[in-house]
Order: C-alpha cells, then sequence, then structure tokens
C-alpha cells in the first residue's frame, strides 16, 4: 500500500481487535516516532503492550475493544508547536494505515489520568493514538457514529473557494484534505490564494485542537499535491504558506 493509498484507506478506528501488535511492526511506528520528534521539536512516545500499552481508557460510548498500544502526544503548547503537532503525528497514522494496523487520533474521549507517562519540562499532553488491529466487525453503535460525522464532510469549494478552476495539483491537494481527519469531522482550515502562495488558515479557533487538525491538513494536502506532480513544503501556524518546489 502506497502513502495515497493509505490516505484513502484511513478511517478513525474506533473498534479494536484484542491480538497485539507484533514488535516489528511497533519498531516500524517508533522510528517514524522518532523522526517527528526530530524535526518537530516534540515528544511523542509510544506505549507498547508490556509497558502498559492496555491501560488507556477509552470513552466506552465512542470506542469498542481495548488496544494493547498507543502514542501519547506531549509537545509544547504554543500554535506553530500544535500545527507540527499535527503533522508529525498523522505520518504515523498514515505509516500505521499501511502496516494494516487501526489507529485514532483521541483529544477528549478518554481518561487522562490513566495516561501513566509524564511530559518533560514546558510540554503538555495533547491527545493519545490508539494503535491496534481493527475488528473483523464494526457494531452498529460504531457505525451509526462514522455515518453522523461523514454527513458533516465539506464540499471542495468550502475548503478553496477556487477549487473548480485551480490547477490540478492543488485540486488534488484539498481532495487529500477532505479525506483525512478532524475533530468530529469539523474540517476547520480554509485554503486562501496569498501574494506567496496557497495559505492555509483558521477562521476559528475554539479549542485549539483546530492547530493540530491544521497540521493534519497541511500533510495531506502535501501529500496530494505530490502525487499530482508538484512537490513543496509549508511554514508552520496559521496562515503558513504552501511553497511549491521548483
Amino acid at each position: 500500500m502506497d502513502i495515497m493509498q493509505a490516505v484513502s484507506k484511513r478511517i478513525s478506528c474506533r473498534t479494536f481487535d484484542p491480538h497485539d501488535v507484533e514488535p516489528g511492526l511497533l519498531d516500524q511506528l517508533e522510528a517514524c516516532i522518532a523522526k517527528g520528534n526530530e524535526a518537530g521539536g516534540l515528544d511523542m512516545r509510544l506505549v507498547r503492550p508490556q509497558d502498559g500499552g492496555a491501560g488507556l481508557k477509552l470513552a466506552g460510548a465512542m470506542f469498542s475493544g481495548q488496544p494493547s498500544t498507543y502514542v501519547v502526544a506531549f509537545a509544547p503548547a504554543d500554535e506553530q508547536s500544535r500545527d507540527r503537532l499535527g503533522y508529525y503525528s498523522e505520518k504515523v497514522i498514515l505509516l500505521a494505515t499501511q502496516l494494516g494496523l487501526g489507529t485514532c487520533w483521541v483529544a477528549g474521549t478518554y481518561d487522562k489520568s490513566s495516561v501513566t507517562a509524564q511530559p518533560k519540562a514546558g510540554h503538555e499532553l495533547h491527545g493519545v493514538i490508539p494503535v491496534g488491529y481493527p475488528a473483523a466487525k464494526t457494531p452498529l453503535k460504531q457505525r451509526t457514529v462514522r455515518a453522523a460525522l461523514r454527513k458533516r464532510s465539506k464540499k471542495p469549494t468550502e475548503l478553496y473557494e477556487g477549487y473548480e478552476t485551480a490547477p490540478a495539483w492543488v485540486r488534488a491537494g484539498i481532495d487529500a484534505v477532505i479525506a483525512g481527519p478532524s475533530a468530529i469531522n469539523g474540517m476547520p482550515v480554509v485554503f486562501e490564494d496569498t501574494a506567496d502562495g496557497i495559505a492555509a488558515t483558521l477562521p476559528k479557533v475554539k479549542s485549539g485542537i483546530e492547530l493540530i487538525d491544521l497540521g493534519i491538513a497541511k500533510l495531506h494536502f502535501e501529500l496530494g499535491a505530490k502525487d499530482a506532480g508538484t512537490e513543496g513544503s509549508w511554514s508552520w501556524g496559521a496562515g503558513g504558506v504552501f511553497t511549491p518546489r521548483q
């Protein structure tokens, strides 16, 4: 499975099989986490089964099954750090999808006291990402939750006004953003033309989780544009600009 297949296949998994993930697959995730931590100034950590990974308490109304591994998302609280956290954690999630694993970014529907790891100085807990095998059959209540969230999906022109007449790589970037996750599928990021390029903005920031959604959206746009033949990179923070490489 290539990265764009992972973008299309990835879902927010809320129903897990009880089997532990093989150590070799966890090693690959840990290597990806280490790269993201170094590049983004973050402190994501993988909690394996032998380290108490099954101790994470997820909200029963939203999740079924008990994954025995999860990622703790520690990072500074400033805007750019949360943006980078979204970007680099999504790389971990897409790799997990390529490995046949299920994940879900969880910011609020879990018991924070069940996370035994402690942040280092200057960092805060922003969420967790349970990792495991998706259950063979999804319970009705989980299918209902997923269907309700999908109804919130926005049209491409709601994310980028010039979508209909935009170059193919821009449309591909927006399509990849729509395929990506965001808190309660709110899709808060809007893309705008500026003198410097295409900027990713947040018209409204309520809880701060939108800043993590911002980073996720930036990665998906970047991957979609690359798949359509245009590579580039983002500047960080709301209003960050995507710069194509010449």
